[in-house]
C-alpha cells in the first residue's frame, strides 16, 4: 500500500484553497443573517408526543404523526415505555423527568396536545406489569389501557384542558385509538 503525501502541487487539497474558505466562510456567514423558516421561533407546536424508545417503532410512529400532518410540527419525548414509563411504579424515578420536560415543551412549544402511545410487545410492559403481559393480548391491552388512562389523568392534572389523545401501536404499525 502507498502512502500520499501532500505537496503544493498535488492537487487533491486544491478544494480547500484559501480563497475557496473565504467564500464558503462569507457564504455562511450571510445564511446565518438570513431569515428563513427553518430559523423561526419554534412555537405553536401540534402536539407533543410521547412514545416508547423501541426502534421497531420509530419510523411508524413518525409515518403516524406526519399522516396527521403534523410533520416538524410536534415534539416528542422517547423513553422506555413510554407513556407506561411515566406512570408505572416500577419506572417512579423517571416520572419527575418527564414531567419538568412537558413544562418546558409546554413553555417553548406552545404545544395543542398532547399524545401518548404505546405498542405491542413492549419489553418495558413486561418489566412494569409481569411475563403475562407478552402471552395474553386482553391482558397486554388492559394494562396499556389502564396506563394510557392514568397518563391522560395525570396530564390533565398538571394541564387543564390539554387535549390527551392515546393509541396502542400494533407491530404493524397501526394504531388503535383508546378513548
Amino acid at each position: 500500500m502507498t502512502q500520499h503525501i501532500h505537496h503544493g502541487s498535488c492537487g487533491c487539497m486544491a478544494a480547500f484553497s484559501r480563497r475557496r474558505l473565504f467564500g464558503l466562510g462569507a457564504g455562511a456567514a450571510a445564511l446565518a443573517t438570513t431569515t428563513m423558516p427553518a430559523l423561526a421561533l419554534d412555537t405553536g407546536y401540534e402536539a407533543m408526543l410521547l412514545k416508547c424508545i423501541d426502534p421497531r417503532f420509530t419510523t411508524n410512529t413518525w409515518v403516524y404523526m406526519a399522516s396527521r400532518g403534523w410533520q416538524n410540527l410536534y415534539s416528542q419525548f422517547n423513553i422506555a415505555g413510554g407513556p407506561i414509563g411515566v406512570v408505572a411504579p416500577k419506572f417512579a424515578d423517571w416520572h419527575k423527568t418527564f414531567w419538568d420536560n412537558l413544562e418546558i415543551s409546554m413553555d417553548l412549544h406552545e404545544v395543542k396536545r398532547m399524545v401518548g402511545i404505546t405498542h405491542r410487545d413492549c419489553g418495558a410492559a413486561a418489566v412494569a406489569y409481569g411475563d403475562r403481559i407478552k402471552k395474553d393480548k386482553d391482558f397486554e391491552t388492559a394494562m396499556h389501557t389502564e396506563a394510557l388512562h392514568l397518563f391522560r389523568t395525570e396530564t390533565q392534572k398538571r394541564h387543564p384542558g390539554l387535549p390527551v389523545e392515546l393509541g396502542i401501536m400494533d407491530l404493524n404499525g397501526k394504531v388503535e385509538v383508546v378513548t
